[in-house]
């Protein structure tokens, strides 16, 4: 296609992310904008330069040509955009997680799979360095027979429990809180590190602070998301596995870190250090790597190597995103094998139901549900 149309549905932060990727597109044009909030579509307008905009998305997918929907709203509003979308055949970038439920997160994926578009979901972490060489080692089998996993990614403000009350803090838009808004990322990361699906899992959540004020009203209200989730997994290949998405790690600002540990070696991963792999195996494998910190002591066995030029994901601008990345693969016709789709998503989606099924009932809960 010779330029991408854009429309973008929430103008809210993550929408400023979404913009600034296809601003380093040049065949990307983003026409037109939807807020129901008039002040921040105003804001955003004037920002952008985007000069039709609508209260409305059901306005804004009849009356403008598009190519391409990008979904920035609360959670509860990626239902019907999307399937709203599949009906006019539209290609689809959308922030995580994909739904509220299960079965929503399913009917999505199958309606894009029928209109034959081609979608993406924002797990955005997928493209950070180090985490592409863990998948590429992992993948590759050099770490033998995974025995087990451990991944958490988290946030820790000040004065957290005196944060106002906001749509993230309610389960009807949000759905899920710490558990969705941050595990969901480091969910996906370890199922496309290992290849494999989650068969079980056991998980507790907690709500640490269960009334928050309403800056508009001032009133107190409560809190129907997590704060914090812990998971226990059963991997299809074998592997155990532990997981924590969670807001409460105060002191720790983004904290996302992940190990595998197989028969034949093990690696750690950092976010704080996107270019370096923390990383054991036999010293004739570790030939192949650029060892920047030597180990192999008693008190520090894994050597700290170099990630590769290759995983930069880097232009004249600076790192590329994923939206950055499903863009140029639509635009040239092919498929990113980088880029999350809605079938991830919808895997992802199967997890964090399993979680709230599994803390209800504090039992194991199978999967596939």
């Amino acid at each position: 296609m010779a330029m991408l149309r854009v429309g973008i549905v929430g103008t809210g932060g993550i929408a400023r992310s979404h913009m600034r990727a296809y601003g380093r597109c040049s065949e990307v044009q983003v026409v037109a904008a939807c807020d129901v909030s008039a002040d921040a579509l105003d804001r955003f307008g004037q920002e952008f330069g985007i000069k039709r905009t609508y209260r409305d998305y059901a306005q804004m997918l009849d009356r403008e040509e598009l190519d391409l929907i990008s979904i920035c709203t609360p959670n509860d509003m990626h239902y019907p955009v999307v399937m709203a979308a599949c009906a006019q055949g539209l290609h689809i970038f959308c922030e995580k997680p994909l739904a509220l439920t299960y079965a929503e997160a399913r009917e999505m994926a199958t309606a894009a799979r029928q209109a034959g578009i081609r979608t993406g979901v924002n797990f955005s972490h997928r493209i950070t360095p180090a985490s592409r060489l863990a998948h590429e080692i992992v993948r590759s089998g050099a770490l033998g027979e995974i025995y087990r996993v451990a991944a958490v990614y988290a946030a820790g403000w000040p004065n957290y429990a005196q944060r106002a009350f906001t749509w993230r803090n309610d389960a009807a838009k949000a759905g899920y809180g710490g558990m969705g808004d941050m595990g969901s990322h480091i969910m996906d990361m370890m199922m496309w590190w290992l290849d494999t699906d989650v068969s079980a899992l056991a998980a507790h959540t907690k709500t640490f602070v269960p009334e928050r004020t309403d800056a508009a009203t001032g009133k107190r209200v409560p809190v129907t998301t997590e704060d914090q989730g812990s998971l226990l997994l059963q991997y299809g290949n074998g592997a155990m596995g532990y997981l924590c998405g969670s807001y409460v790690f105060t002191g720790r600002g983004y904290d996302q870190r992940a190990e595998v540990f197989g028969a034949e070696g093990g690696l750690m991963y950092d976010q704080q250090r996107p270019h370096e792999l923390q990383l054991w195996l036999p010293e004739e494998q570790m030939a192949a790597f650029t060892v920047i910190r030597r180990g192999g002591t008693p008190d520090r066995p894994y050597h700290t190597v170099l990630v590769p030029e290759r995983y930069h994901a880097r232009d004249d601008q600076g790192p590329r995103s994923i939206a950055q990345a499903y863009v140029e693969a639509l635009l040239a016709g092919r498929v990113d094998e980088l880029v999350p789709t809605f079938e991830d998503g919808w895997r992802v989606q199967e997890v964090l139901e399993a979680c709230s099924r599994a803390a209800i009932s504090r039992a194991w809960v199978d999967l596939p549900l």
